[in-house]
């Protein structure tokens, strides 16, 4: 499990090669397969320097939007895929949202677009990344994971996942975006309760960083098509629980418009995925270009 420094301002593309270079690749929520790996620092946001291929698909594909969840709020912007960083882009360490709707179909509490956009999320989201930053407005959109960032440990405040590097980041307000899309996971949460109180203390957490954001987007990992299990990949992290659903439209009903549900995203066939919760390349870049569409469409 690789956790950045967070003094050095290392380009994104050598921090993601030490990432793949001593990560915990083992099979779980946070995925597994890199793609190809190679070495070098390189400026192609499709790979890192002459190598490593973040999992940038052959073939784009499309995927589908299951929904967006009851009295979701419509996110701005756009996201890219984790080909990560031309030399300009580079990274940034941490040295330190919802609003559209109040889960009810509510008045608006923050008008999109938003200045810097932050998507938080663990290994697999690194997987579709790349696609996602090629198709939406670069100085906008950063990205931040970790491969095993399960959500009950991004709720402790003094956890140093976030100090973790920022690939990608925005043009201005970086390390004070004014939203923030997470995607929460865990292995061991199971019930509506354990979710939605571990939410909870996430945002409270993300508002203690963020002082200043309007909006905090909940979005779901992906799942499979009909959100049931393929016949080729029966891993549990492939369906996402109704519980989960449940406690994120929960907690955006009691913030008074500052979160909101994020897309509910399916791959659009099974063969999509390659094992586990990992994609393949024609899965990488469907799904990354799903969600581009999605807040190309809802800035």
């Amino acid at each position: 499990m690789f956790n950045a420094p967070a003094a050095p301002r290392w380009p994104a593309v050598t921090a993601i090669a030490i990432a793949l270079a001593i990560c915990d690749c083992s099979a779980d929520g946070g995925s597994q397969s890199h793609g190809a790996a190679g070495s070098g620092t390189g400026a192609d946001r499709g790979g890192v320097g002459a190598g490593t291929n973040l999992g940038s698909a052959a073939t784009s594909g499309t995927a589908t939007v299951v929904s967006t969840g009851a009295g979701t709020g419509l996110p701005g912007g756009a996201m890219s895929a984790v080909a990560v960083g031309d030399g300009a882009s580079g990274s940034v360490s941490r040295d330190d949202a919802s609003a559209p709707t109040d889960g009810n179909g509510g008045a608006i509490a923050a008008t999109a677009p938003f200045v810097c956009s932050e998507l938080i999320g663990l290994w697999v989201a690194s997987q579709w990344w790349g696609t996602f930053d090629k198709a939406v407005d670069k100085a906008h959109w950063q990205f931040m994971f970790q491969h095993h960032g399960y959500l009950e440990l991004f709720t402790d405040p003094a956890s140093p996942f976030w100090k973790n590097m920022i690939i990608s980041p925005c043009a201005t307000q970086s390390t004070t975006p004014d939203r923030v899309v997470f995607l929460p996971f865990s292995l061991t949460l199971n019930t509506l309760d354990g979710w939605q109180m571990q939410l909870t203390k996430l945002v409270e957490t993300i508002k203690g960083k963020f002082p200043g954001v309007r909006r905090i987007e909940i979005m779901t990992t992906l799942r499979s098509p009909g959100n049931m299990l393929c016949p080729n990949d029966t891993d549990p992290g492939t369906v996402v629980p109704a519980y989960v659903d449940q406690a994120i439209q929960a907690v955006a009903d009691q913030s008074a418009g500052l979160v909101t549900v994020g897309p509910k995203i399916a791959v659009k066939d099974c063969k999509w995925w390659a094992g586990g919760t990992d994609l393949t390349g024609a899965g990488n870049a469907g799904v990354g270009q799903l969600v581009a569409d999605y807040y190309s469409a809802h800035p």
